[in-house]
């Protein structure tokens, strides 16, 4: 007993379960995407023995507890950070099994207190002593794993009926065989449910609802059913309801007055008070087998189990509608009756909630939503309470227990469907351990007596002791690195002076026409600056206000930026795309379909593919929005509450100006003053202009213009001159381009003398005022990043980390601040940051992404999600540090040598202490960032963890960053090459979470991939074998130096 106590709370096991837990997790995502969602939830995250993993690292940290004498004063906040996973898995467990969450659908005007649960069941319905009872069997069934299971039940409380597991067919569809024996007749009806024609199959003896009233064939149990009845081999059909009998192309019509019975006929159209149906075929003698569809066609699941009693077995398919619980089968054996069904548990709940008014708010010109709310009312007549509610993003119904999320809406905009999260304890269970990790990670940082603390005082006695040698390190980083028009486009004079003129964004912010140019051109092709035929080089602001100009010519340019091939594909189009292109020869949309089906969909079910076709539609609506001039929101309301401004084209600018703008009628001297006629002459002077090449008439409107819109009623809330200057500044100036520039060259030139310096046998003053004035210039570019920062938060309204470049952006900044952060110890160190920041932005300057300053979609408007990106992106910095720290180590074992072996060797132990204590930071941040992302999920949609694969690799990085920081625990394991390597080995993890989810792994929120998985490029196999081969050259030098 002792010996298998001792190796379950070994450190070995430890290292064993944390390994293990990142390769499971991980490989989890890529089961998710090569098969399907189900297939990793049964595999891996739902699976048994992933849940004795968790507890076995439950026991493994019990039982250390008093191994480390964790609970002593000294180490009391490092039990807490280990103590708070305790409750986090406690709380995963609560959840599993005591709480639930699912969905409810409202129509407008009506009410509902059902909730389907997103969990799927199978389902017994039987009647016992003429009691009803449904039993439940959680049932998750994928097409591309094995699928088993085998239970009985005792529908009359005492024969047995065994129910087991034959098959399952995914997209569906039926094969209908006829003269079979032992077969029956089969009905086949058309039915009209909604605006769709469904296709039913009626077998001799069954009843189905077909609307608003039931169908049943040869069967006379419900008395108010539509009866189809078989009587001399004829079809007849009675009803106790008048029922409208004509052909299909209604040439013939009869009425079938109630309770009478007339001939059934074969392709005739049936009508009785909101019910539609036809007769299209009679199968004699048939059977129906249910069979895989075409891979284009979305047909059911069907579930086929076998149901047994007293040697006999029956086949029983059962259709799996997840969205219609109802379908059950009825089966009646050896005189035992009940019924199965398979989808989501129904639930009632103890209040409803009415759905008053469902509002969707769309951008200005175009169908696509900008937000949807549901404005309820919740009544609950055990508390006689009725109160009205507003649900939408972020903004969340709490009542008894339950939490109401805005999930997704109907296509008619006549219906809401909510998200339903009923999980009190879990929650809270949960939130507690979020809030001990933060709590518990600030003191050990701080504390005097944390292992941080103690590698802090190690450092500073190593340099109090250290003297140098010589050692030239040289390092060279390479980087390798159709239409006519004979219109010029404006002056970049004019384009100059037009771009201080301010607009109202459609959310209502103010900002230079110039940021719109700026953003717009960058969203639609991705491009700041053209080149192009006839027209020459042009800038944002010029190649904007031309689009207005001379559309024709624009509209045949292939500007409009399109990433993906299988969107590509879909459209018919190679390479970017012109706006003519978007149309067919019809005229018609070509987006269109693909757009409604997109926008549709809740966001947790929106593919690679929808969320690109989300973006190519903005970019046309963007382009459409440019030529029709809705764009440009430059003139106010008169008085206007709202501050609202209109572009020339809205019905308000044909009103008559009044007021003290008359008097630029003077020298305007127009018929009628008005802002559409402004906006004419202004066009017609800059055509006189772009001939004559004088714009001083242009340029007067566009004085007259700004002198509207500062006098206006929205003037004291206008940006001031001086703040629409700092904006054009910030568009004009590519601070994150230029510090980019400035970070590669100060990080060759501090390596190469940091370097110099560490090994010089004497100080040389000189060399100390070089490296603390490359520091100085190095501190310059990081304040002017971090005022590029401020300065796009300041611009967005946004922290600035909410898409893929602004992540990078502050991973870089991060970086630089962990450098500078331990530059008292080593400023090899921050020599290193300055090169991570430099391959950051760089990367950040790729075309995958995306620089325009955009506003957040509602549920990314959330100050969780600010906290949550801030403390991730910024842990990937520090842990990109470690990265570096790792490779400058490994090199130093390499250009290790018996004469410079003393000095060496300090420097790796040094560095090697910087590089755990910035592990540890890095660790630090990356569990925070990773949990709060699941408060901020909880907050927006109820559900604080999915196994999503961005956030599965998120939490893999910190179990991975965990498993190296303890590798010192095993004494084996316990040395500096082991864990620089670990360091270097360990950013994988945050590569495959950066890169890897988003554009490898198809499936998942955080996925952009679509179509094919893009072809892993060569260089980076050649960086993963380099890295390779430096660990393996550098662990033969660390054994040959063992054995001097």
């Amino acid at each position: 007993m002792k010996k298998a106590l001792d190796i379950l709370f070994s450190s070995k096991l430890t290292l064993i379960l944390l390994l293990f837990f990142a390769i499971c997790t991980g490989a989890a995502t890529f089961i998710e995407d090569k098969f399907d969602t189900i297939a990793a939830q049964k595999l891996v995250y739902n699976a048994r023995w992933f849940e004795m993993l968790m507890v076995l690292l439950v026991m493994n940290f019990i039982g250390n507890i008093k191994k480390y004498n964790l609970l002593s004063k000294q180490r009391i906040f490092g039990f807490l950070f280990h103590f708070a996973f305790i409750l986090l898995i406690l709380g995963a467990g609560v959840t599993r099994y005591f709480g639930y969450s699912g969905s409810m659908h409202i129509r407008e005007g009506g009410s509902s207190n059902l909730v389907y649960t997103n969990e799927t069941y199978l389902q017994i319905k039987t009647n016992t002593n003429s009691e009803n009872s449904t039993e439940y069997y959680p049932l998750s069934l994928g097409g591309n794993i094995k699928n088993s299971f085998s239970f009985s039940i005792k529908p009359d409380n005492n024969n047995k009926v065994k129910i087991s597991y034959q098959d399952f067919i995914t997209n569906a569809r039926e094969q209908i065989n006829e003269n079979v024996q032992g077969g029956t007749d089969i009905l086949e009806l058309r039915v009209l449910f909604g605006n769709q024609v469904m296709v039913t199959l009626f077998k001799e003896g069954e009843i189905k609802n077909v609307g608003k009233y039931d169908l049943a064939f040869n069967n006379n149990k419900n008395p108010d059913a539509i009866k189809i009845i078989k009587k001399d081999g004829k079809l007849l059909i009675n009803s106790k309801y008048d029922i409208i009998q004509t052909t299909l192309e209604e040439t013939e019509a009869d009425a079938i007055l109630k309770d009478s019975t007339k001939e059934f006929k074969i392709d005739h159209v049936y009508k009785t008070d909101g019910v539609m149906f036809a007769f299209s075929k009679l199968y004699r003698n048939a059977t129906i087998k249910w069979i895989k569809g075409m891979d284009d066609k979305m047909g059911s699941n069907v579930l086929v189990v076998n149901v047994s009693a007293n040697g006999k077995t029956q086949e029983i398919p059962v259709i799996c509608n997840a969205q219609d619980i109802n379908e059950f089968q009825d089966i009646e054996i050896e005189g035992m009756k009940f019924s199965i069904g398979w989808g989501q548990k129904e639930i009632k709940l103890p209040f409803s909630l009415t759905l008053d008014k469902f509002i969707l708010d769309r951008y200005p010109g175009s169908m696509n939503p900008s937000s949807y709310k549901s404005d309820v009312t919740l009544s609950d007549p055990t508390k006689n309470t009725q109160e009205k509610h507003s649900i939408f993003m972020n903004n969340v119904l709490d009542y008894n227990g339950y939490r109401f999320f805005q999930s997704s809406y109907d296509t008619d905009e006549k219906g809401t469907i909510l998200s339903v999260n009923h999980d009190f304890w879990g929650t809270w269970i949960s939130y507690l351990g979020y809030l001990l990790i933060c709590i518990a990670s600030f003191f050990i940082l701080i504390s005097k007596n944390s292992r941080f603390s103690l590698l802090r005082k190690g450092i500073k006695k190593m340099r109090t002791d250290r003297k140098a040698g010589l050692l030239t390190i040289i390092l060279i980083v390479c980087f390798s690195s159709f239409g006519f028009s004979q219109n010029k486009a404006i002056s970049k004079e004019h384009a100059e002076k037009l771009s201080h003129l301010l607009v109202q964004t459609y959310d209502g912010r103010f900002e230079p026409l110039h940021t719109l140019a700026f953003d717009v051109m960058h969203k639609i092709s991705r491009k700041d600056n053209f080149n192009v035929e006839f027209k020459g080089e042009l800038n944002g602001m010029q190649a904007f206000w031309d689009m207005l100009i001379d559309q024709k010519f624009w509209k045949a340019q292939k500007i409009i930026y399109i990433r993906e091939k299988a969107v590509k594909d879909a459209l018919g189009i190679e390479g970017n795309a012109s706006f003519d292109e978007l149309f067919d020869k019809n005229f018609n949309y070509k987006l269109a379909k693909y757009a409604q089906e997109a926008f549709v969909k809740k966001p947790t079910e929106q593919n690679a593919f929808d969320k690109e076709i989300i973006k190519l539609d903005e970019r046309a609506n963007i382009c459409r929005m440019v030529f029709d001039g809705t764009m440009l929101k430059l003139f106010p309301i008169d008085k206007s509450e709202t501050y609202k401004w209109v572009d020339a084209n809205d019905s308000v600018a044909f009103y008559p100006l009044t007021g003290s703008v008359k008097a630029i009628n003077e020298d305007l001297q127009l018929p009628i003053f008005n802002y559409t006629n402004i906006l004419r002459l202004y066009f017609q002077r800059i055509m006189e202009a772009q001939q004559t090449g004088d714009y001083t008439q242009a340029n007067k409107i566009v004085d007259y213009i700004e002198s509207i819109q500062r006098q206006s009623n929205a003037g004291p809330i206008l940006p001031s001159k001086s703040a629409v200057s700092l904006e054009i500044f910030y568009n004009n100036a590519k601070i994150f381009e230029n510090t980019r520039n400035i970070y590669g060259v100060l990080s060759l030139l501090l390596l190469s003398i940091a370097f110099f310096q560490n090994f010089s046998s004497k100080k040389n003053k000189w060399i100390n005022w070089i490296l603390n004035g490359l520091i100085g210039l190095l501190g310059i570019t990081f304040f002017y990043h971090t005022f590029g920062l401020i300065l796009r938060w300041y611009l967005s309204g946004h922290a600035p980390w909410s898409n893929g470049y602004e992540a990078l952006l502050t991973v870089a900044w991060g970086g630089v601040a962990a450098g500078f952060y331990f530059m008292k110890y080593s400023k090899i160190t921050l020599a290193s940051t300055a090169l991570l920041a430099f391959a950051m932005l760089m990367t950040a300057g790729h075309s995958s992404y995306d620089p325009q300053l955009t506003n957040l979609q509602p549920v990314l408007k959330s100050y969780w999600l600010i906290i949550h990106v801030a403390a991730l992106t910024i842990s990937y910095g520090f842990l990109g540090l470690a990265f570096m720290l790792g490779i400058i180590n490994l090199f130093l074992y390499i250009f290790r040598k018996e004469s410079n072996s003393l000095k060496i060797d300090t420097l790796i132990s040094e560095l090697t202490k910087i590089n755990e204590m910035n592990m540890e930071i890095g660790l630090f941040l990356a569990t925070i960032g990773t949990f709060l992302g699941g408060v901020w999920a909880n907050e927006s949609w109820g559900r604080y963890w999915g196994w999503d694969a961005k956030e599965t690799w998120a939490l893999v990085i910190v179990v991975v960053y965990a498993f190296v920081l303890h590798l010192r625990l095993v004494p084996k394991l316990k040395s500096a090459y082991v864990l620089n390597v670990g360091s270097v080995i360990g950013f994988s993890s945050v590569i495959m979470t950066f890169v890897g989810v988003n554009y490898y792994l198809s499936k998942g929120l955080h996925s952009y991939g679509t179509g094919d998985t893009p072809m892993f490029p060569i260089w980076a196999w050649l960086m993963i074998f380099a890295v390779i081969a430096l660990i393996v050259w550098a662990g033969i030098k660390q054994i040959a130096s063992k054995k001097e």
